[in-house]
């Protein structure tokens, strides 16, 4: 097709050996304006790196808004469930459903406040502390897997630019 731009199409491996990766940008596909879009360049990148990620925690059965809540409520002790939404970026009702599935996986404990029964403290458990050190370890491994093509020079600059949206 006359125009057409050819990019390589990366496909990240699975870690698991499992089914057809996600092939981000395939060379047999005319994008159009698509790929001019910066929203859905985030897009498929998100896409590409969900996968590998739902891969690398399959066993855990962690999402990454569970992931990121878990860091979040570890490094930030007396966090208010109204402030974890915020934070994540998510409604009440999704926050307090986000909550009462790390409860139940015996991750996350609500802690009452002392004079306000409206406001629940969220703390990691012991098996919290636990699970959370060994996704640390599996998320940096497939942070690296998914950012294998940039220099470090360039995961910098990337963090930099994705921070000014």
């Amino acid at each position: 097709m006359a125009g057409r731009r050819q990019t390589a199409s990366r496909v990240l491996p699975r870690p698991s050996g499992r089914g057809d990766a996600f092939e981000q940008w395939p060379a047999d596909v005319e994008f159009g304006v698509l790929r001019e879009l910066m929203g859905y360049a985030l897009r498929r990148a998100q896409i590409a790196i969900y996968e590998d990620f739902f891969a690398t925690v399959e066993d855990l059965d962690i999402t990454p808004p569970m992931f990121s809540s878990m860091v979040l409520i570890r490094n930030n002790p007396g966090l208010r469930q109204s402030s974890l939404g915020r934070i994540v970026g998510i409604a009440r009702s999704g926050t307090m459903t986000l909550v009462d599935r790390l409860e139940r996986a015996g991750l996350v404990q609500r802690l009452s406040v002392p004079g306000d029964r409206r406001v629940n403290e969220l703390a990691l458990t012991d098996h919290g502390n636990t699970v959370l050190d060994e996704l640390i370890r599996r998320i940096r491994a497939h942070d690296d897997r998914v950012s294998a093509g940039l220099t470090d020079d360039e995961k910098v600059t990337l963090r930099a630019l994705l921070a000014k949206f």
